[in-house]
């Protein structure tokens, strides 16, 4: 009895922190944690990237937190911003402009 209890409890926090749907950028920058990939931009800017199945989540080095959703595989983007992986490195634009990356 004490065991089932222990596991429906455990189960149902379990449950609970996972949450459901897409979270909003706010939320996304407050949290921490892996971070799948990292990358040295050529003009000078950083990024984190964690990739979710349908989007990227993408921290810049001035603290701005960005959910990009999957275009097509390796492609994520917005109307503003875009993350293309391009083997080891990609290109990451903002406005229009392309800065190539390498991961750090």
């Amino acid at each position: 009895m004490l065991r089932t209890t222990v596991f429906a409890v455990t189960s149902c926090i379990l449950l609970a922190g996972c949450g459901g749907g897409r979270s909003d950028t706010s939320s996304f920058a407050q949290m921490s944690g892996p971070w799948s990939a990292q990358f040295t931009c050529a003009d000078g800017s950083a990024l984190k990237v964690r990739y979710e199945p349908d989007h990227a989540v993408i921290r810049t080095s001035d603290g701005e937190a960005l959910i990009l959703p999957a275009v097509e595989a390796g492609r994520y983007e917005t109307n503003r911003n875009a993350l293309l992986l391009r083997g080891k490195g990609a290109a990451w634009m903002v406005a229009g402009r392309v800065t190539d990356c390498t991961a750090a």
